[in-house]
């Protein structure tokens, strides 16, 4: 699960922003994040800054400058259960 953070002031640096939105992901579900996706630009300011949260971050060009996305890769689970027993039937 993810919680999506968007913060342009440019007052402040971007590890304040992704700092807050770490905040406020485990002050809502109360387990700490561990990855960040955001725009390659803030993950660039981010892995430049030595005082930046340390965790996986991944820039990609689809979200857009100021974004962040923080939160924890859930694994990937079917809504139906896949039948164990099955077996392809002849045409």
């Amino acid at each position: 699960m993810f919680l999506g953070w968007y913060d342009p002031d440019k007052k402040y640096p971007t590890r304040l922003k992704l700092a807050e939105a770490l905040a406020r992901y485990e002050e809502k579900f109360g387990v700490v994040a561990e990855a960040c996706l955001t725009n390659t630009l803030d993950a660039a300011e981010l892995a430049a800054d030595p005082e930046a949260a340390r965790l996986p971050i991944k820039g990609v060009n689809y979200i857009p400058r100021y974004t962040y996305y923080v939160g924890v890769e859930d694994p990937v689970t079917l809504a139906v259960p896949f039948p164990t027993d099955f077996e392809p039937q002849a045409a």
